[in-house]
């Protein structure tokens, strides 16, 4: 059962990162968008997204053996990642991050953005707050008087998102999001695991040195982890006690 449940995971990351049934149920008010961090392109609904250094782009793919280009948008330098929300999606870029709404037909809307300083940025986010790690260590892209750090940014005003709070990080990566739970990478220094309920005072649950985390993928009480060298699959179920359920050897 463990087996085909890491399967399932892995298909749905690969695959789309953040996959939805259908248009109505992608476009529902679902609290916590679905994904890895890190990912470049999405699915909602019938549509594709993906982006590149500089652009966004949506594909119609309800035809299983045909993606039809629908639309390309000229965002800028430095485009990231892309993360899915309510119809809405969250792109990260070297300097800030870019809100912008899904339309009938697979079309995209600029809504708003957000700039911080230049450096690695992904992006996680819920109906009230996006959370941005921002990596000054090991960025090649990372600007003068970037620091490491994880930003919660107020976006309930989806056309002014403002900072709430930001807090000190060591070289952070991905990060996923769980109700009021924040997984965070640190690369080679492990996973840290946060309460965010208070934005303004989030409080550090555990912190999990024994694997490489790059990025991470919760699913209902099944968390996982990327490395650059292995899949970790943890069971956080239970908050106080985080269990190891598998590891999958990857690369060399």
């Amino acid at each position: 059962m463990i087996r085909n449940v890491i399967l399932a995971i892995l298909l749905a990351a690969l695959w789309s990162c953040a996959e939805s049934d259908s248009e109505s149920a992608a476009f529902s008010n679902s609290g916590t968008g679905t994904g890895g961090s890190l990912a470049r392109f999405t699915i909602v609904g019938d549509y594709l997204f993906t982006v590149d250094n500089n652009s966004l782009h949506s594909f119609d793919i309800r035809k299983a053996d045909e993606a039809i280009p629908l639309e390309t948008a000229y965002i800028g330098e430095g485009v990231e990642t892309i993360f899915p929300l309510n119809g809405f999606l969250f792109l990260g870029t070297r300097n800030g991050m870019l809100i912008y709404r899904i339309l009938q037909g697979g079309a995209t809307e600029f809504i708003s953005n957000y700039q911080h300083v230049v450096s690695c940025d992904p992006v996680v986010a819920n109906n009230q707050y996006a959370y941005v790690t921002l990596r000054a260590s090991g960025c090649r892209q990372a600007g003068p008087g970037a620091a490491d750090l994880l930003e919660v940014i107020d976006i309930s005003n989806l056309n002014s998102p403002e900072v709430v709070a930001s807090y000190n990080m060591d070289s952070p990566f991905g990060l996923g999001l769980d109700g009021q739970t924040l997984f965070l990478c640190e690369g080679e220094r492990g996973l840290k695991v946060f309460d965010v309920a208070d934005p303004w005072n989030i409080e550090l649950l555990h912190h999990l040195t024994h694997f490489n985390a790059i990025d991470v993928i919760p699913l209902d009480g099944l968390l996982l982890v990327i490395g650059p060298d292995r899949i970790v699959q943890l069971d956080y179920t239970d908050m106080n006690d985080i269990k190891v359920v598998s590891e999958i050897a990857i690369g060399v």
